[in-house]
């Protein structure tokens, strides 16, 4: 064990019998990664922050959005922080997005009352 390991990583291992980026596999994008932008080779492991930051921005949206909001809102900026910043601006927005789609988060911002004062109709 001459490789340090690490105590706590955000990504996952690779898959056992998984061929290395380095090793010429083009199924994963090269040195680059299968996004583009480095944040995915085989040696990394999946974005997993960015991820669930992205499915807590969705269901933000489409279900309950006071817990998923908030989640969203955290994980994305935790996302960008770690280098993960494409999918970490994605949860981000898609959080503003589930703001604006919550009623109930609108009450408690006073969106409602923001948007009367300037004069614009709401949806509902």
């Amino acid at each position: 064990m001459t490789e340090k390991e690490p105590l706590m990583t955000l990504r996952t291992r690779p898959a056992a019998g998984t061929v290395d980026a380095a090793a010429g596999d083009a199924s994963h994008g090269g040195a680059h990664g299968a996004y583009g932008d480095g944040t995915y080779t085989s040696s990394d492991g999946l974005p997993l922050l960015g991820l669930f930051a992205v499915g807590f921005g969705l269901l933000s949206i489409f279900t309950i959005g006071p817990v998923f909001v908030p989640l969203a809102l955290i994980f994305g900026l935790v996302a960008i922080f770690a280098g993960q910043i494409l999918l970490g601006l994605t949860a981000v927005v898609l959080s503003l997005i589930g703001v604006l789609t919550s009623p109930t988060l609108m009450v408690v911002l006073g969106i409602g009352a923001f948007a009367a004062w300037l004069g614009i109709p709401l949806p509902f």
